[in-house]
């Protein structure tokens, strides 16, 4: 039945093809995101779950800079 069913649609090969295309952008576009972050960054969301919820004397303007 389902065979009649996708049978009876005009283009329906193009959508497999673009579903592959979406998930390869996707995946680019992550990996380039993973490997532009700075190392400082990862660093300290590292530590985050060590930290205990207490703040140094660098975090008092509630703006940070992690370059």
């Amino acid at each position: 039945m389902e065979q009649k069913v996708l049978s009876s649609i005009n283009g329906v090969g193009i959508y497999g093809i673009i579903s592959i295309l979406i998930f390869v952008a996707f995946f680019t576009i992550t990996l380039l995101w993973a490997f532009g972050l700075k190392k400082n960054y990862l660093k300290h969301m590292g530590d985050l779950p060590l930290d205990g919820g207490e703040k140094n004397a660098t975090e008092t303007s509630g703006e940070q800079n992690y370059e």
